[in-house]
């Protein structure tokens, strides 16, 4: 069988990745025998008949949508996404979460939407094989035994194939035995991401770790709600981009107190407009578009504005935006994870994080405190309370040492003199009761606008990474975060 190859990524910065066989009964000789109820659940869910190789099923629906007022094919498909209806989230179609994919009749079959091997029903010890995306369904290649695809089936769950209204198949949908909460692993990072959509929600108790992970093409949605030893890619020119603009929810529902969700785990979206949503979060990184599979060194031109909210307790934790317009909103009075004189207070970049990636960004991206409106922003320490301190991080240049030998997770903070006389900034923010919510000092590297508060009131400050000072522009437009899809995390 012929398939992509899963690059695992160790982060020496977080925690390493530990590819465990467990699930399914893995062992040296594979993850277990093929059973009964294995090849019920591949037959029950997924079609048979898929024609000709790489095509899949027959295409069995009109083209034609029908006389004017009929259902398009490309109309939503109820309860298929569920994103939030209003302000900040466009409509979605039947083929993407945003409507930024309508593939037209000539589209159709969609090469690379069915495994290499497992696309046709051929016989398998006798029985029709499973029509399967693509993946590592073989534990033993030459044996054909399906090894890894019935571990999946027995413990995690099957997929279904998605159709639109005239019956085209366009992607795939995780349907987990456990709705509330699936434990992604090795085991279930055997599959690889097809070239459609592909909607991977592992329920409002989910959680992904200790592997590597991969989606491809398409406008892909990726929920969860802990991670931690986990590298994972919804998008990346290594496993696919094409019509890329992804969801990720990274974090259902809030912890209490000072705990955190995500710990030690990257996410890269890749080209596209994307979209993510992050809570609870702690020596962590959030790619929005680093290029050639997200080094922190190159952009990807083809990556689009993206928009991340961070939510809830927030330390040391990195978010790159690579190429376009890019928007964090940080929720940051959330914050509970306070002392005093820590120094966690994490790097965000409005490009990349090395090389000619860390001024390379041709595009306005900023950032949005999500903090009282009569904030006051002073140009020196100390910051006090009520105040967000913005200053310049100087004319030095450290490596983020755990770092500096992984292409994919490499920073520096600060980074130096750029072109033009560019600097990072080194922003702190203590609320009113005088806490410290930024965890020490955040270093702000080519983010052009920081916008202070939401709704009437709100003012955006122009950066001046030269002089190292933020300057109120009256003219600038506040922005608004999108609301939380919090639909996404509700038990099907």
């Amino acid at each position: 069988m012929v398939t992509s190859i899963v690059e695992v990524v160790v982060r020496p910065r977080f925690a390493p990745i530990f590819l465990v066989l467990v699930a399914g009964g893995c062992s040296e000789t594979g993850p277990g025998p093929v059973t009964a109820t294995d090849a019920v659940v591949a037959e029950d869910v997924l079609a048979t008949d898929p024609g000709p190789a790489d095509s899949g099923p027959p295409e069995k629906g009109p083209a034609d949508p029908g006389p004017e007022g009929a259902q398009s094919c490309g109309d939503p498909i109820p309860r298929l996404y569920s994103v939030p209806r209003g302000p900040g989230w466009p409509s979605p179609n039947a083929y993407s979460w945003d409507g930024s994919w309508s593939p037209t009749a000539s589209d159709f079959p969609i090469a690379g939407l069915y495994d290499n091997e497992y696309f046709d029903g051929h016989l398998v010890q006798g029985q029709p094989s499973p029509i399967l995306p693509p993946g590592n369904w073989d534990w033993n290649d030459a044996d054909n035994d399906l090894a890894w695809w019935k571990g999946f089936a027995s413990s995690v769950g099957a997929f279904e194939l998605l159709r639109d209204h005239c019956d085209r198949p366009f992607g795939w949908r995780l349907v987990p035995h456990d709705p509330t909460g699936v434990d992604y692993e090795t085991l279930a990072a055997q599959f690889e991401g097809s070239s459609g959509t592909d909607i991977l929600n592992l329920g409002p108790q989910g959680k992904a770790h200790s592997t590597a992970g991969q989606l491809g093409d398409g406008p892909d949605l990726f929920v969860f709600q802990s991670a931690w030893s986990l590298d994972f890619r919804t998008g990346s020119t290594l496993t696919g981009a094409l019509r890329d603009n992804d969801l990720v929810v990274a974090g259902c529902s809030p912890v209490s107190g000072k705990d955190y969700l995500i710990q030690g785990a990257t996410v890269h979206t890749g080209p596209g407009a994307d979209r993510v949503f992050a809570r609870d979060i702690r020596g962590a990184a959030v790619d929005l578009g680093n290029g050639e599979g997200g080094r922190t060194d190159s952009l990807d031109p083809s990556d689009g504005d993206d928009v991340v909210v961070l939510r809830g307790n927030v330390k040391d934790t990195r978010v790159f935006g690579g190429w376009g317009d890019d928007v964090v909103f940080w929720f940051i009075d959330e914050m509970q994870d306070t002392y005093p004189g820590q120094a966690q207070g994490g790097n965000l970049f409005g490009g990349g994080g090395a090389g000619e990636a860390l001024w390379g960004d041709p595009g306005t991206d900023r950032l949005v405190l999500v903090v009282p409106t009569d904030t006051v922003v002073v140009g020196q320490p100390a910051t006090p309370p009520g105040a967000l301190l913005v200053m310049t991080a100087g004319d030095d240049f450290q490596w983020d040492l755990p770092t500096v030998d992984d292409p994919y997770a490499r920073y520096c903070y600060p980074c130096g003199v750029g072109p033009g006389g560019r600097r990072t900034l080194i922003i702190n923010y203590v609320a009113r009761d005088g806490q410290d919510k930024t965890a020490g000092y955040v270093f702000l590297t080519a983010f052009e606008e920081v916008q202070v508060g939401l709704g009437p009131g709100a003012k955006v400050y122009r950066i001046d990474e030269v002089a190292g000072k933020a300057v109120w522009e009256p003219d600038l437009v506040p922005l608004q975060p999108p609301g939380f899809p919090e639909d996404l995390c509700a038990v099907p």
